[in-house]
């Protein structure tokens, strides 16, 4: 056993609550390591106990933030098809999503640095094509919904702008619009950005009227596929999208008429 690996599991067992540069850079060198047992179990795993339990402070939250951007992790080799830069990319969301959800209401990061992590994601998502899931003997790449927990903590950030969520319901149009054929809960992650959307930005109406749009622009796509399987999967994440937004809303007993037409376009899909 290593002694990053020592120095990890001390810190998820509670032993230890004090990390030094050096450690963290070993944590974001191997942020993308294809070793599932390091890269979820350990890094991971430690950097969630450490932000939860508040033992990061601003400039070691920075310094995270600040070293992940210069490095362009979150966009390594984004633009070549399936490869192993695809954890490197997707749990420097998972460390850009815990810091902007853990900055969301302490607000002690700079406020241009959030900026720089939110263009960033409007970057990534843009260009992302990656969707794998589960990945035998590598375990979770999971881009989809990774990046689906990214652009929730960044729609109740008050640094987050009306353009933004714009955006972010952009590039949920887009991860289901290129849908492959989810099959590890990629909707509901996708979902539940869209339900905190909902919550802090843009009108009712004109979410009704964005839902309407996709769903039609995936029928329009659906009816001229000349029974390519794409399409299909396509509509059928809609839908697993729209069923799980229906019951997040149901359960957090928020916006009847958003609602109500996720339920009529449900039925008319199932019918």
């Amino acid at each position: 056993m290593t002694n990053l690996e020592n120095i990890l599991r001390s810190i998820i067992s509670g032993d230890s609550n004090i990390v030094s540069s050096e450690v963290l850079n070993e944590m974001i060198e191997n942020i993308g390591s294809t070793d599932p047992i390091l890269r979820d179990n350990l890094i991971y795993s430690a950097f969630c106990t450490l932000i939860t339990g508040n033992h990061l402070d601003q400039q070691q939250l920075e310094y995270i933030l600040n070293k992940l951007l210069v490095k362009k992790s979150i966009v390594l080799d984004i633009d070549k098809p399936i490869t192993d830069s695809v954890f490197t990319r997707s749990f420097t969301i998972l460390f850009y999503a815990a810091i902007v959800e853990y900055d969301s209401t302490k607000q002690i990061i700079s406020k241009d640095l959030v900026r720089k992590v939110i263009d960033a994601t409007h970057e990534y998502m843009g260009k992302e094509t990656d969707f794998r899931g589960y990945v035998k003997k590598k375990g979770w790449a999971h881009a989809t919904a990774h990046g689906a927990d990214l652009l929730d903590s960044i729609a109740k950030h008050p640094f987050a702008s009306e353009n933004d969520a714009f955006m972010i319901l952009q590039h949920i149009a887009r991860f289901l619009t290129l849908a492959h054929g989810y099959q590890d809960d990629e909707e509901e992650r996708l979902a539940r950005a869209f339900v905190t959307l909902t919550k802090y930005h843009l009108s009712e109406d004109f979410i009704i009227s964005w839902l309407k749009q996709l769903e039609q622009s995936l029928a329009d796509k659906y009816s001229a596929s000349n029974n390519e399987l794409q399409p299909y999967y396509a509509q059928l994440a809609y839908k697993n999208f729209l069923k799980s937004s229906y019951f997040l809303l149901e359960k957090e007993a928020i916006q009847n008429d958003l609602k109500e037409t996720i339920n009529d376009l449900v039925v008319q899909m199932i019918y």
